[in-house]
Order: C-alpha cells, then structure tokens, then sequence
C-alpha cells in the first residue's frame, strides 16, 4: 500500500511511530510531503546564511522516522546530532561545532561547517538554541541541493528510507494576513500569534526563486492508495502545502483514499478556531473535502471536536498527552477507516484465503516469519470466527502449518476448507465434503489425456477428484493448455490459470461461494481477507461478505490481523 502524508515536523511524530507499529512486517510505502517554510529560530538563521529552504521539517521528519526503525538500537550520538540544542560562543561556533561533529564521529560533515561560516553573512548572527544538525543541512543543500541531500541522511547516514519530499523546490518565505486585514511579516512569529479576537485567515508568499512544483510530490499524491492530512500548525505547516501553487488541484484529483486528522489542542498560530473553522479555510484554500473523511479525537479539546452533517467526520479515541496524540491508537483509527473494518468483535465470521494472504509465496526470512506470525495470530486470537477458505491442496497448506506447529497440528484451532474449496478439515481430519464440487469422472480422464498427450504432469486433488494441477508451464503453455480444455472438455469443467505456473481444471461451478451457502454465512456479519478478493477465485466469496479486503500481501494481512485483534 502507497501511503502519502502531508503535514509538519514535530506533528508527524505520533502517525509515523504508529503506522510503523502495523507494519513492522513491510506491506507500506510510506512518503510524507512538506513544506520548507519555517523560518524560526536556528533555521531561520541557517536559511539566511545559506540562502536555502528551511531544514526544520524534514530533519524532525528524518529523526522521527529513524528511531521508529530503529527503537533502543538507536545510535546515541545520531539522537545528539539531531536532537540536541546548544550555545555556542561568539567566533568560536566554527571550532565548538567541529568538536562536536568529531566527538560524535561525524568527521565527514565537518568541512560543510567549515564553509557555513565561511559565507559573508555568517557571523551577523548569535549561535544560541541551535541545532548543530541544521547548520550542516543547509550548508549541504546549498552545495548538492535538497534531493541529493535528503537521499544521504537517510540512506547513508540513518539507514532509512528516503521518504520525506519537498513540495517544491522554491525559496519561498511566507506571512500571514489576520482579520484586520494585519500581516504578521515572520513565519516564525506565526506560532505565537495567539489571538482569537484576530484570527489568521489568508497565508501569503514571498516568492525569491522560482522552480515550480516538485514533481515527484506530484507523482506521489497522484499514485497514492491512502492520502493523508495529518495533524500540524496549520498555518505554517499544513496550508501553504496544499495552496501553494495549487497543490490542492492535484490533491482533488488523486484516486486515493484521503483522510484528514484534525489537531487535539490550539496552537498558537490558530488560537481559538474550531475543527469546523479549519474546514471552512481548507475549502476556501481549494480542497475539495468531498473525498475526505474528516478524523477527530474524541480525547480532543471540544473545540476540535465539532461536526456538521454536510461533511463526512469519523470520531475515535486517539489519546491526548500534552496535545499529541497516542501513536499507536493514531495509526489503528486511520488504518481502520481505510480498509473500511473494525475490531474482530465486529464480525461473526472471518474468512481467509491462504496462499499469497495468510502465507506469502516467497521464500525470504522475512516472509517467513510473517507467514508464521499470521498463522500464530488467526489461531491464537481468532480460532473462535476465522475459517480459511482456499483452492489449493489440503496437503500443501498442512505442511506450511506443520513448521509451526509441528507435524500433528497440536494446538491448531482453525477450520481449514481446502482442496479447491471442497472439503473441510477440522483438527486434521476430514469433515465434510461437498459432492456437487467433484470433477466429472469422464471429463477428468478427457483432461488427464490431453495432459499425456503433450507430456505435462497431472497433479489430482482430492479423495475424489476436485481439481487436476497441471504444472508447471510456461506462460504461453498455460495460455494454450486452458484454450484446449475450453474447447475440447464438456462444460461441465473449467480450466483457471492459477499462481504463476499452473492450470487449475476444475467442476464449472466451483468456486469459494460454495462454501459460504452450505455454511449458512449469509445473514450474518462477515470479513473476507484475500488477495484476489476483486477479480479471481476470491471474487465470488468477496461479493457475498459483508465487508471484503483485497491484500496484496501477506505483510499487509499482518497488518490488517492486527487491526482485528488489538483493542
């Protein structure tokens, strides 16, 4: 899944601990879109020596991200560059900040301090408050520019990915206009405007290059599955992002699913507006909310809370510690909304495909284990309303239950319908089978010899015949091979291509729905998970759930199990 974020620094903190909490295991492309406008303390400063955009957001952004991956093996000294503030004395801030960066054993940036203070107006300024990490930021932006910077720290330094994208590449220095008709002429004093009886209401912009709009942050919304507004100083932060250039236009266009998650307390810049206020700027600023669902905390100041019934709002519990939000909680909220669930309370039955869903088809360590992780979560959390329906053999998903729990099942809870959805296996034993799923005896020996004729194997499945594996093929002898079944074998059965390398000859009418009539599913609340629940043999099936899921990997079913199973 393609995640897009928009939003600020210090305010993205929460939603990228949280979501990377759901995907631990991979299964999320994960990119967040900022503005480089903050001119406030250290950054403005490093923004006037170096005559760049200012580093604030994507540092706070990149150290984030970075001890979300990297939790209590992150490095102490990383954490210090980043995080730390310090006074530096009058014309020895070049020496200090060198024993600095070698003390942390970032030799390499030391050359880019020196050349920070070589710039004439280096030395108009005091040192105090300031991140050591800003300095070398913008003396790189200035030398190998932003992209180029961005992709160091995080590959080469932090050990990320590079997923923090400029809006655009303009140097661009932004003010406020306040009811009165006052301009507030400092980003930077924005923040602490704190004035409800004269609120911020237009954002305007002082232009000093011009380069247009970042296509790749274009390309990004414009690809993305889930698009999210995240909370920030909106004024600084969220706004001029959407507005600037008529981002907006192509935020309005984007296919994706869009949220936008509104802040739990005032910020300065915003004193005194309400969660519908803010709705009211956005569409003035251009963004179509038609879309979007707005997300409020229900832990939120009532303020922020607020709704209309001309706009979609959801509500949940997000927590509200000193104004930010919980970011485990954070992230279930959005994910939820997303796929469009709730917890496995919600459901009467759960229903899962197996291969490429449950299991992922690779090989690697890290499929593996979240291959196992799956099975150990269905079984352990689930038993009670999870049934696996898939058209593969019984005998290869036993086995990949086996390597978890062991060569008897012990433990194994879960009903199993296998054998081209066929026949159930309940404690390893068969337990029911459906005749009408059974292949025509005559039309199964038809099959089998046009499988001779051209020297494939046959792999049958089930005590009585459900399905004939014809594999592996190439992919024009798959094409040809199901072609010939289709024209020469009676009606009465069908030929699927299947995986990667094989056809599946089948009864006509088997497919998974046969399964959720002979149980009785209809009527009640149902999930079905799997990865071909939009085309394919979990179509069927999908359209009879109350709710369906498409994954598009095991990853991403670790995520959504979790979603299920965590209150």
């Amino acid at each position: 899944m393609k995640i897009v974020v928009l939003s600020g620094g210090s305010g993205n903190d929460a939603l990228i601990k949280g979501l990377n909490a759901y995907a631990v295991n991979g299964g999320f492309e994960l990119h967040v879109i900022v503005n480089a406008y903050d001119n406030g303390k250290s950054t403005g400063v490093c923004r006037a020596v170096t005559d760049t955009l200012g580093v604030s957001d994507i540092r706070k952004n990149h150290i984030r991200m970075y001890e979300a991956l990297h939790g209590g093996q992150a490095d102490e000294n990383i954490l210090a560059f980043y995080d730390s503030r310090f006074d530096f004395t009058a014309r020895k801030e070049e020496e200090e900040i060198s024993a600095l960066l070698r003390a942390w054993g970032m030799e390499q940036y030391v050359p880019y301090a020196a050349r920070f203070f070589a710039n004439p107006k280096a030395h108009n300024f005091a040192y105090r408050d300031f991140s050591v990490s800003n300095i070398v930021y913008a003396q790189m932006y200035r030398e190998i520019g932003y992209e180029a910077t961005n992709r160091h720290f995080c590959e080469e330094l932090l050990g990320i990915p590079d997923f923090v994208v400029l809006n655009s590449f303009d140097n661009v220095y932004i003010k406020a206009q306040t009811q009165s008709g006052y301009v507030i002429e400092d980003e930077g004093k924005t923040v602490f405007w704190n004035n409800a009886a004269d609120k911020i209401v237009k954002t305007l912009y002082d232009v000093r290059s011009h380069s247009g709009l970042n296509s790749r942050a274009v390309d990004l919304v414009r690809g993305a599955d889930l698009l999210i507004i995240s909370t920030g100083t909106f004024w600084s932060s969220i706004q001029p992002t959407v507005e600037y250039l008529d981002f907006y236009k192509h935020i309005n266009d984007s296919p994706a699913k869009k949220i936008w998650v509104l802040n739990n307390e005032e910020d300065g810049d915003s004193f005194g507006v309400t969660s519908l206020e803010f709705v009211r700027h956005m569409e003035e600023t251009g963004l179509s909310l038609r879309d979007f669902t707005i997300l409020v905390n229900a832990d939120a100041r009532p303020s922020l809370r607020l709704t209309d019934e001309a706009h979609r709002f959801a509500c949940a519990k997000m927590g509200n510690r000193k104004g930010k939000h919980d970011g485990f909680l954070y992230a279930k909220a959005i994910l939820r909304l997303y796929y469009g669930i709730e917890s496995a309370a919600a459901y009467d039955c759960i229903l899962l495909d197996f291969d490429d869903t449950v299991w992922a088809r690779g090989n690697s360590e890290a499929e593996e284990r979240v291959s196992r992780e799956n099975v150990l979560l269905i079984n352990e959390k689930l038993a009670e309303k999870a049934v696996i329906v898939s058209g593969n053999s019984y005998a290869s998903i036993r086995a990949k239950l086996a390597s978890v729990y062991g060569e008897h099942l012990e433990g194994f809870r879960v009903d199993v319908w296998a054998d081209a959805n066929s026949t159930l296996f309940r404690a390893d034993w068969r337990a029911e089978f459906l005749e009408e799923l059974a292949v025509d005896a005559a039309a199964g020996e038809q099959v089998q010899r046009l499988a001779a004729e051209f020297g494939m194997p046959v792999e049958t499945v089930g005590a009585r015949p459900v399905c004939y594996k014809i594999k592996p093929l190439a992919p024009l002898e798959r094409r040809l091979f199901a072609a010939l079944v289709r024209e020469t074998c009676p009606p009465c059965v069908c030929a699927k291509c299947t995986g990667n390398t094989t056809v599946d000859v089948v009864s006509a009418g088997n497919n998974k729905n046969a399964v959720f009539e002979h149980c009785g599913y209809a009527g009640l609340t149902t999930l079905y998970i799997g990865d071909e629940a939009v085309s394919g043999n979990d179509e069927a099936i999908s359209r009879r759930c109350t709710h369906s899921v498409c994954v598009g990997s095991a990853a991403e079913t670790n995520c959504i199990l979790k979603l299920l199973t965590e209150e």
